[in-house]
This record gives structure tokens, C-alpha cells and sequence, in this order.
């Protein structure tokens, strides 16, 4: 093998390596791009959840409003019997 063909054979590997490091580069893109909208759809899941238990906080605190006006009721009838 000459000079000349050993430098041709490096530099089509130089070539072939530089096509796969793009390929790579592409793939570590796609991930990244990826892992990004799963970190912002966990988030908005996160930021629902959040709200459903502030939402339910709120019924509950009306439930048992509700509970203590029945209470009274139940006590002032029972009085008004005796």
C-alpha cells in the first residue's frame, strides 16, 4: 500500500466517522428534545394535581360546613321537643 492509499483509506474513515458523529449528534438531540417534554408534561400532571388537591381542600372544607350547620339543626330541634 502506498502513501497515496493509505491517506485515502484515512480519510474516507474520516469521513464515515464524521457522518456517524453526526449521527450521534442527532440521536443526542432527539433524546434531549424528548426528555424535555417529558420533564414539561410530569410538570403540568404535577401542576394538576396540585390544583385537584387545592380543589378538593375546597369541597371538603364545604362538606364540613355543611356537617356542623346539620349539627345545629339536629340540636335545636331536639331542644325545641323537651
Amino acid at each position: 500500500m502506498t502513501r497515496k492509499d493509505m491517506i485515502a483509506a484515512l480519510e474516507a474513515n474520516c469521513k464515515e466517522l464524521d457522518e456517524k458523529k453526526l449521527q450521534f449528534e442527532c440521536i443526542i438531540h432527539a433524546l434531549r428534545l424528548e426528555e424535555a417534554a417529558v420533564e414539561a408534561a410530569n410538570a403540568e400532571v404535577g401542576k394538576d394535581q396540585a390544583d385537584d388537591a387545592e380543589n378538593d381542600n375546597a369541597s371538603d372544607d364545604y362538606v364540613v360546613v355543611d356537617s356542623e350547620d346539620e349539627d345545629e339543626d339536629s340540636d335545636t330541634s331536639g331542644s325545641a321537643s323537651v
